[in-house]
């Protein structure tokens, strides 16, 4: 079968084509989503994946993390298949697969649960990803009806009841959040304290409504004639954006969202060796840690720290600690498989395997037959031709060639197992000899 691959680059896209006769397949890799983890190396079948430099790409090298050779790939899919990142794309004949579609594929899901959710702003604010959306349906200033100016009040706001869900901010310019970064060891996108301007408060009273937690009061102020509607806002999650990091499930006062995370294992460092490290200079796990955000430096242990609530052990930060400071361990992955048994179903499950211990697929070995030198006759000197010597040399050679014909013995070459072949060469010669004889007879 007739195989033509080549490969196209499109700024950051790498489309890595296969044509044959029967079929088209394309595989695009976005080398600006990758981080460098390594699954797809380890998934590979063919050994057609490379890692990278990762500590350089970290500290802003712009390169592809890892180098895929088209002309080894096979164009299965698998790479495709447990990417965490989503930084493959696959094609048949034109048509993306459905990873459901494949023998086995990564499992990997944000919920949210409707019931419990009240559509706050602390999830979309901390996620990494901006996976999650926050849409406003009405805010205070679409409402006309206000109070006349001379209905006064106050605004007060009961701190032990407020979770700083940031209802209040986004509904009502009234109302300010003081923002800051979220970081692995404070979540919280809102320092504890709310700014309140109330020379724009008409004392609507419609800040009370919506309050989930009932913190706020507005005394002697007066509810205008207006219903609100039974959502101010929707939140909703890009599965596609989304990298299970848990940040929405933990920063949720109100335990409406569920991660369902693709890997399980531990995160860990080798403290014996902790003094090496440099987060000034280096900070390669931060970096390179782009999609959940798990590592910070401690300010206590003056080096670097992290968070596993939010780890999903991909191993990027294990590739780009330049110290071997870094273990992850992957101890199961969470797949969907296909009820039948399909084809190659088992290089499928190796993949897994080798995700799981992070070993790459062992390639054939490859030798290299050194010609030795042979002296040449002086002029005038010829070597005398023994015909019974050629006769027993074409007789090996030919037992030789109808032994490689056999593809279990050329795999016991491809593999080292001189001796299998030896073996066989041995038996096979032995049989040709009796034939050989009972023919003549």
């Amino acid at each position: 079968m007739e195989v033509e691959r080549d490969v196209e680059i499109e700024g950051e896209l790498f489309r890595f084509k296969q044509h044959t006769k029967e079929e088209d397949r394309e595989l695009i890799y976005d080398y600006k989503k990758c981080n460098g983890c390594g699954i797809c190396v380890y998934a590979c079948p063919v050994a057609a994946i490379e890692l990278g430099p990762i500590h350089d790409i970290a500290l802003g090298l712009d390169i592809p993390p890892v180098i895929i050779d088209h002309i080894k790939c096979a164009y299965c899919g698998i790479c495709y298949a447990f990417c965490p990142f989503d930084c493959f794309d696959f094609y048949i004949n034109g048509a993306r697969v459905d990873k459901a579609s494949l023998p086995i594929s990564l499992v990997s899901h944000t919920y949210k649960y409707e019931d419990k959710c009240v559509e706050c702003t602390l999830c979309y604010k901390v996620c990494p990803t901006n996976a999650i959306k926050r849409d406003v349906r009405i805010t205070r200033q679409d409402i006309e009806v206000k109070n006349p100016p001379e209905i006064k009040g106050e605004i007060k706001i009961d701190y032990e009841k407020c979770n700083f869900c940031g209802i209040c901010a986004e509904f009502c310019s009234v109302f300010k959040m003081i923002e800051k970064e979220p970081q692995p060891y404070d979540i919280l996108p809102y320092e504890k304290e709310i700014l309140i301007d109330e020379k724009e408060c008409d004392y609507c009273k419609l800040c009370e409504i919506v309050c989930p937690e009932d913190a706020i009061k507005i005394e002697g102020g007066k509810l205008i004639d207006y219903e609100l509607p039974e959502k101010i806002a929707e939140i909703s999650i890009d599965q596609d954006l989304c990298s299970h990091c848990a940040y929405c499930e933990i920063v949720c006062p109100y335990d409406a969202a569920k991660t369902i995370k693709p890997f399980e294992g531990k995160l860990s460092l080798f403290e014996a060796r902790m003094y090496r490290c440099d987060p000034v200079g280096c900070a390669a796990c931060i970096k390179v840690c782009k999609y959940n955000n798990v590592w910070y430096v401690s300010k206590d242990k003056s080096r670097v720290d992290f968070n596993e609530d939010f780890c999903v052990y991909c191993g990027a930060c294990e590739n780009a600690c330049p110290y071997d400071l870094i273990n992850v361990e992957r101890k199961s992955v969470f797949s969907k498989e296909l009820a039948y048994n399909p084809p190659w179903r088992e290089a499928w499950e190796n993949a897994v395997e080798r995700i799981v211990n992070k070993t790459k697929v062992e390639e054939g070995r490859k030798f290299i037959i050194e010609r030795e030198e042979v002296e040449i006759a002086e002029e005038g000197e010829f070597l005398e031709k023994d015909e019974e010597k050629l006769e027993l040399l074409s007789k090996f050679i030919g037992v030789i060639e109808d032994v490689l014909k056999r593809p279990v013995y050329r795999r016991a070459i491809e593999t080292g197992n001189i001796k299998n072949f030896e073996e066989a060469v041995k038996k096979y010669a032995s049989s040709k000899i009796e034939r050989n004889k009972k023919q003549e007879t």
